[in-house]
């Protein structure tokens, strides 16, 4: 796995597309299905942490530093309040 790096507020913001105040962001640009937190940075099936799943709308704190996955997009680290988990996502669903 990348090396993971600690980020700062306004290095999240360029990354995920602007986040809301306190590392706050907003799930948005699904087109279909769902976000899920993923134990590993990188989209793959067998990473997704089932029960995690987020939609349009929902928000998740950032709570962690960010990465490029196995898959050449960037991940973030972050919690889900809905499921109690924290995972990575892709940061390109987050606002």
């Amino acid at each position: 796995m990348a090396d993971i790096e600690n980020v700062k507020d306004a290095e999240l913001e360029s990354v995920a597309g602007g986040i809301t105040r306190d590392g706050w962001a907003t799930v948005s640009g699904l087109q279909t299905g769902y976000l899920a937190l993923r134990s590993r940075p990188g989209y793959d099936y067998g990473n997704e942490i089932r029960g995690s799943e987020s939609h349009n709308g929902d928000s998740l704190q950032i709570t962690g530093g960010s990465t490029t996955g196995f898959d050449g997009k960037t991940y973030v680290w972050v919690y889900n309040p809905r499921s109690g988990m924290s995972g990575w996502v892709n940061a390109s669903f987050l606002r």
